[in-house]
């Protein structure tokens, strides 16, 4: 937990970086680099198409999917790397959605920490390269490449402040951030230092109805054992059958059969309130530096240094106690034994997880003739502690009970203060490096013939402490030794003379071989093809297929446990709160997956900033790594050992660990468009002024900047989705009733994209995600689900306040409006009859709902 004397720390963390900022700002004047002649396309903002290859850009023989120029980029408002990235995400559902590989200027980067420094501003330009292109960059080709090309001179040091809060209370956000950047050709030093914080989110704040269904109350109720009557002489005073009874309000009371008759059947319902955190409170801490530039002998590289603090605290509901009460006693007038459920709102649950991850990475650049190589390396060391109240220790009332005494007497500050606690620590220490040169191999007829060659090299330990249902020592270590080799052959080229009726057509194809402890040898391989007739069409063909071992952290995350968890058992249409385990699985196997795509791209208009591109893929995947969270006979049937019952059926656990599942089937068809043109008629060349000869003439005013339109989606159809869960178990059918992760199936489409008009000193961009309706079906009424669909949508607005404001403070100043969810759309689920499962109740969906947020930036 973050104390107050961590703020007081942090702020002198802050001022110490504010010196080091200040010495980069001054003296030079805090302006990008020096003004150009401007040209048509620059004017337009977007695209650059020139005859010449661009400094920095990785564009190949396969068409990028976009090309954003530096106003583009602005237009968009983001105001950090990480932002802008989410704000590309609609190119990167176009590579199949995984996380896009990442080349500064041309080259690979020792880690994403390197990037996150530089701000926004210092982006020149920014390639989108499909998948088939990623292993001519050393790149497994599973997802998009994101080149991003920096100006050349930059000197800037930014500072930000971006308070944001929900519209329904709650979950509001501070964000701070101090960055400072200095770029000049190919020297480059950046340093940046951030904290956010985020408030929580407590079901007293949302419009959440309690669950009649949670036994455990601040009142308690009464039940038979293994879910049978409470008393038989209670059945015929009632005159049915009576499972479950709210006890009655005062001990006198308590002793009379009589005063049950109006809680019978009917529990004791307790609204937990803030006690429950639906979003955890959070606070990030995150300094870092790089430094970058020539080295000796034309090679040149970078190093960067990172620190990342994190902390988060949550609250589980106040803490239950399950008693079993001897019959025939005086406290409760029932002749058999009975258990008593009740819940203590003045001993609410708390879990806490803390980490600290520090980060060294580094790369090296040269050539050796027409070969360029690059070696990147890196060391990680995160140490990560948990702690998650289970409940009271409640042995001593347990045997007062059974000696006769009143279960729901007063408890003392120490009893209510002993916790049943459940603590975790793991150490893990990783260390990776990877060498990579490519060049021209051979000169064939149709041109040259280039190769990528890879060797890498990861080794990774982690230890500690893994507490689940039951503590366990952990120690586990992977060494990874793994090479590469990547191919592109050019076939025919019509400009060439070489089988030029066939047009352009070049073929690539990649081998690679990675030797992993405990799994051994894994292999991945690509062949493609890539082929023109027409210059604005483009043909590719690519089949991919990969074995990949789980990520360390999938094996080694802390363990944690938490109770009191929503959970929605599809098998009895019921909800129930139960005691959920998250973490690592150091069981999981690796992944073997094929990938077969056929696409074409598009660009048919020469001076438009027009791009199409669609894609068939089909995705085979065995031993897929899942989380799987919805509690189906299926799943129950496939892993009967993560779902837990007590003798009575009720469902009290849940493992969401990952598990491997047999295999799934996975075709679908995307679609990407990227559109951006300005709008209005172009402006005149001003005349010469007469009588002035052209030489003397004063420079003519620039012309006023024209409005700009910009639009990027990918719109996605899925034509199956089948998983077999475990061999010998019938498939499930993910777009037609079944689910893997208990919150819906998979929609049978979905649209993301982002439009936007940049003008004068406003951009207005909105963004958004349209998807499906889904279905889980069943035989039971209440777990017969439809899932409705959602439009997610996001709008930002940036001012420049200087063109409002001619004023020296104004001057890179600008001012962001954003707002998340702005429909405060969330998913509507409702049963056969029409009635919606506590667990699916909208704010536990989706807690936030809609978030605004107004920030400043200014540059010095």
């Amino acid at each position: 937990m973050m104390r107050a004397g961590c703020g007081r720390q942090r702020r002198k963390a802050v001022g110490g970086l504010v010196l080091p900022f200040a010495i980069l700002a001054a003296p030079e004047d805090a302006s990008a680099e020096p003004p150009r002649e401007p040209t048509p396309a620059a004017e337009a903002g977007d695209i650059v198409v020139t005859g010449e290859r661009v400094r920095g850009s990785a564009i190949g023989d396969v068409q990028p999917l976009a090309v954003l120029g530096a106003q583009a980029l602005e237009a968009l408002g983001a105001t950090s790397m990480k932002e802008l990235l989410q704000r590309l995400k609609p190119f990167t559902a176009a590579g199949g959605g995984g996380d896009p590989f990442l080349l500064l200027n041309g080259r690979r980067i020792s880690g994403w920490d390197e990037l996150s420094d530089l701000p926004p501003e210092a982006m020149e330009k920014t390639e989108v390269l499909p998948r088939e292109d990623a292993a001519r960059f050393g790149f497994p080709p599973t997802a998009t490449v994101l080149n991003f090309i920096t100006k050349k001179h930059f000197r800037a040091v930014a500072a930000q402040f971006l308070p944001g809060i929900t519209t329904e209370g709650g979950g509001g956000t501070d964000y701070t951030e101090m960055n400072a950047t200095r770029l000049d050709g190919d020297r480059r030093l950046s340093l940046n230092t951030s904290y956010v914080r985020t408030s929580p989110v407590t079901q007293a704040q949302r419009q959440i109805t309690p669950d009649p269904g949670f036994l455990f109350a601040t009142g308690g109720n009464v039940t038979g054992l293994n879910g049978g009557s409470i008393d038989p002489a209670l059945d015929a005073l009632a005159g049915r059958p009576v499972t479950v009874a709210a006890l009655p309000a005062t001990a006198a009371e308590r002793a009379t059969l009589t005063a049950y008759l109006p809680g019978a059947n009917r529990p004791a319902v307790t609204d937990p309130g803030a006690g429950r955190w639906l979003v955890q409170a959070s606070d990030q801490i995150r300094s870092s530096g790089t430094l970058a530039g020539p080295v000796a002998g034309g090679i040149s590289g970078s190093l960067n240094l990172t620190m990342e603090a994190q902390g988060t605290r949550g609250r589980n509901g106040p803490a239950p106690v399950l008693l079993t009460v001897p019959g025939g006693g005086d406290v409760l007038p029932f002749a058999g034994d009975t258990r008593v459920y009740r819940a203590l709102p003045d001993a609410v649950l708390r879990q806490r997880n803390t980490s600290l991850t520090l980060h060294g990475g580094g790369a090296l650049f040269g050539a050796i003739g027409r070969w360029a190589w690059n070696v990147t390396a890196s060391h990680d060391r995160t140490r990560a502690e948990s702690l998650s109240e289970q409940g009271i220790v409640d042995s001593g009332l347990q045997a007062a009970v059974r000696a006769g005494g009143d279960p729901l007497r007063p408890l003392d500050a120490a009893m209510l203060a002993s916790r049943r606690v459940l603590r975790g620590e793991t150490l893990t220490r990783t260390l990776t490096g990877k060498a990579t040169a490519n060049g021209p191999l051979l000169r064939l007829p149709a041109g040259m013939a280039q190769v990528t060659v890879t060797a890498d090299y990861a080794a990774s330990a982690s230890s500690g402490v893994q507490p689940g249902l039951a503590a366990s020592r952990l120690a586990l270590s992977r060494t990874t030794r793994g090479a590469s080799i990547n191919a592109t052959l050019p076939i025919a080229e019509r400009e060439r003379d070489v089988l030029a009726p066939v047009g352009t057509m070049t073929a690539t194809a990649m081998l690679g071989v990675s030797d992993v402890s405990d799994y051994g040898r894994l292999v991945t391989a690509n062949y493609g093809l890539t082929w023109s007739r027409w210059s604005p069409v483009q043909v590719n063909l690519s089949v991919n297929t990969t074995q990949t071992a789980p990520a360390i952290a999938q094996l080694t995350n802390p363990v944690l446990t938490s109770p009191n968890t929503p959970f929605f058992d599809f098998t009895t249409g019921t909800t129930s709160l139960v005691t959920s385990v998250s973490g690592g699985n150091p069981a999981l196997a690796p992944e073997r997956r094929r990938v077969t795509t056929a696409g074409v791209a598009l660009r048919p208009f020469a001076h438009r900033d027009l791009r199409l591109n669609i894609d068939y893929a089909a995705t085979r995947v065995s031993d897929l790594s899942a989380e799987l969270s919805g509690l189906t006979a299926a799943a129950q049937a496939a892993f009967p050992d993560i779902f837990t019952r007590d003798a009575a059926g009720r469902l009290v656990a849940v493992d969401f660990r990952s598990v491997n599942i047999a295999r799934e089937d996975d075709r679908q068809i995307r679609a990407t468009v990227n559109f951006s043109t300005p709008l209005g008629p172009k402006p005149s060349t001003p005349a010469a002024t007469p009588g002035v000869k052209t030489a003397d003439a004063p420079p003519p005013r620039p012309p006023k900047q024209r409005p700009s339109f910009y639009t990027f989606a990918t719109t996605t159809l899925r034509l199956e989705d089948r998983l077999l869960l475990r061999p010998g178990i019938p498939l499930i059918d993910l777009l037609d009733g079944a689910t893997l992760n208990g919150t819906g199936g998979r929609p049978r489409w979905e649209v993301e994209g982002t439009v936007g008009l940049s003008y004068g000193p406003t951009s207005t961009n909105f963004y958004a995600r349209v998807q499906g309706s889904t279905r889980v079906r069943s035989d039971l009424a209440s777990a017969d689900l439809h899932f409705s669909g959602r439009t997610w949508l996001v709008l930002w607005e940036s001012v420049d306040v200087a063109k409002l404001v001619s004023r020296p403070w104004a001057q890179r100043m600008s001012v962001q409006f954003t707002v998340e969810n702005l429909l405060n759309d969330r998913i509507d689920v409702v049963d056969r009859n029409g009635a919606t499962p506590y667990r699916f109740q909208p704010a536990y969906l989706d807690p936030m709902g809609r978030s605004v947020r107004l920030g400043l930036r200014k540059l010095f």
